[in-house]
């Protein structure tokens, strides 16, 4: 069966101003492939050397879905009968593999998969993988070297570095793993339904960053983020200084990881720091700072020309079901009916 792809990567877009933490170059079409063969459904893959094949018998059916956002390749694959896989990544990538269901028993380079644990593999480096009979992964590949300018943002002084080894492992979740499906989940419900989101650098800015902290905070465990020991004087510091960063960008969306580089602290310091002094966690108030600006913009727009979704996207807004609630919980109105009123 052939593919589809809803071309974006023809758009003119300012990619280069799309994230602070790395430079986004090109975003690619999203395309979802069927394969009725392993060899097939192997090659569908972009940029990978790879070979597949089948283990257990029966008709084969393979599912990709793929997108680039930048430097991050987001992919994810179903296939119906256990395969061996092997092979390797594009140069100088770092993926991380996360099982998003399976039925059966499987293993990653001599390790067993459950649904505890993401598989990991550094730039360069081989893996093996006997999938389940039944399997849905959702493959993430970025550059090492941008992974590793995000990490170095993201983590407490003195702390120790997040799960970075070269070789192929599998590493076990503590906590985060859950969050980390939904969002997947969530995004590639979107992109089946309306990929031209990604037409809109902010959303690919706040997907690429969102991505990038879920998986974060799933391959670090508990024990490796202690509590930052800062004064009340230090953490609102901390937050007025946060607050000053968001309100001297007013037409753009700020992330969390953002903020970690500007203020040269961790994830963990600021959801501390705003816990504690205006009783939110960071991503709560981010969001809050959106919705504000799509309700002026809305009650300034012309209802009769004004497209919702695309100014949601341009504030970051990708999931528009979820924009939707949000905003009616926010304003307890919904967004067409701030744009409509007279």
């Amino acid at each position: 069966m052939p593919p589809y792809s809803i071309p974006l990567s023809t758009l003119p877009l300012p990619i280069s101003a799309v994230s602070p933490l790395a430079e986004l170059e090109d975003v690619h079409s999203y395309r979802k492939v069927r394969a009725l063969d392993v060899d097939e459904h192997a090659d569908n893959l972009g940029e990978w050397d790879q070979s597949y094949d089948q283990l257990s018998a029966g008709p084969f059916q393979g599912t990709l879905c793929e997108v680039w956002i930048g430097d991050m390749q987001i992919f994810r694959e179903i296939t119906t009968q256990s395969v061996l896989e092997q092979g390797h990544a594009w140069k100088g990538a770092r993926l991380f593999g996360i099982p998003m269901a399976m039925t059966g028993s499987g293993s990653f380079c001599d390790r067993s998969i459950n649904d505890r644990g993401i598989l990991s593999v550094g730039p360069g480096s081989e893996f093996s993988l006997r999938s389940p009979k039944e399997f849905d992964v959702i493959g993430v590949a970025i550059k090492e070297e941008n992974y590793q300018r995000v990490v170095a943002s993201l983590e407490d002084a003195g702390s120790r570095r997040m799960s970075s080894t070269d070789g192929a492992t599998v590493i076990r979740c503590e906590s985060g793993l859950r969050e980390l499906r939904v969002f997947l989940d969530a995004l590639f419900d979107v992109l089946d339904d309306h990929a031209a989101i990604l037409s809109h650098p902010t959303a690919q800015k706040t997907i690429h960053s969102a991505l990038l902290g879920h998986i974060c905070d799933s391959v670090q465990t508990a024990s490796d983020m202690p509590a930052p020991h800062l004064t009340y004087q230090a953490r609102k510091a901390v937050v007025d200084r946060a607050r000053h960063h968001v309100l001297s960008k007013p037409y753009e969306p700020v992330t969390i990881a953002e903020l970690c580089e500007v203020l040269h602290v961790s994830r963990r310091t600021i959801q501390y720091c705003f816990q504690e002094v205006l009783n939110t966690n960071p991503i709560q108030y981010l969001r809050t700072m959106r919705l504000n600006c799509v309700r002026r913009e809305l009650r300034d727009r012309n209802p009769a020309v004004t497209q919702i979704q695309d100014i949601a996207a341009r504030w970051g807004f990708w999931h528009l079901s979820h924009f939707a609630r949000d905003y009616r919980i926010m304003f307890g109105e919904l967004p067409s009916d701030t744009l409509h009123k007279e």
